[in-house]
């Protein structure tokens, strides 16, 4: 009860802070404090949003973001936990790759994006590549930490009573490496979309980044504040979601150590 007091009472914050935000952004340009010009307005935001949305331009433009936010994420959750978990289980496996996952963080991603062109052409191939080198890296590095740091107390009990290492693992490791997974692919979930976005910006006939591309080359600010909304908003949405599965598994893991 106490959990879920918190959590709603989180969600009202939140979402009065976000209340507050708009009509801010509202009397500061009726005032006159902000030229609308750079930023519109919440109110023509919204009118220009109805239009997009009637005209179809909403649902072409997400529906081309979220797909290849789905097979980005997708690709890079199967990757990044697959390789985290033979990483953290063998110390060679992680001494292999510790090479490229620090070339990765040092790198920007960005910089790949010739090079992706190159190899896939623009377009939905070279989107999806991006983004899952963006959400890769902290997907995989939590599922390492997770499994390293396996409570020891719980593996020797289990060893204790004659568990083989498969058991160990599937039993003591996973189970425990879940929570920490969970905020790796919550991570993750943010620089997918990120990436997605991005990588639309610089070559895409459709989506949120191309389309704040193409009205902010034309400077029609309230068309392209629409998509930039859009994708806010997808954000949080997309992420609260892994909050809410990851408080589930937190739950699931107290259950199966027990």
């Amino acid at each position: 009860m106490i959990e879920l007091f918190y959590r709603r009472q989180a969600l009202f914050l939140g979402t009065l802070s976000m209340i507050g935000i708009v009509v801010l952004w509202q009397i500061a340009v009726d005032g006159g404090f902000i030229n609308p010009f750079f930023i519109s307005t919440p109110s023509q935001v919204w009118a220009e949003f109805i239009v997009q949305f009637e005209d179809g331009q909403v649902a072409a433009n997400v529906g081309a973001t979220l797909y290849c936010f789905a097979w980005s994420m997708g690709l890079a959750t199967v990757a990044g936990i697959v390789l985290g978990m033979l990483a953290g289980w063998f110390p060679d496996v992680e001494a292999a790759l510790e090479p490229f996952i620090w070339f990765k963080y040092s790198a920007p991603t960005v910089a790949f994006y010739p090079l992706f062109v190159a190899w896939l052409g623009y377009g939905t191939p070279t989107i999806i590549a991006i983004a899952l080198l963006f959400a890769l890296t902290p997907i995989y590095a939590n599922t390492l930490s997770g499994i390293k740091n396996t409570d020891r107390d719980l593996a020797k009990a289990a060893r204790s009573f004659g568990a083989k290492p498969l058991d160990i693992f599937l039993q003591v490791a996973l189970p425990g490496s879940v929570p920490v997974m969970m905020a790796g692919l919550r991570l993750g979930v943010g620089r997918a979309l990120t990436g997605v976005v991005v990588a639309e910006l610089f070559g895409a006939n459709a989506g949120l980044g191309y389309a704040i591309t193409y009205y902010g080359q034309l400077m029609q600010t309230t068309k392209m504040m629409v998509s930039i909304v859009i994708v806010i908003l997808l954000g949080v949405i997309l992420t609260q979601i892994l909050s809410f599965l990851e408080s589930k598994t937190d739950s699931w893991r107290i259950d199966t150590a027990r």
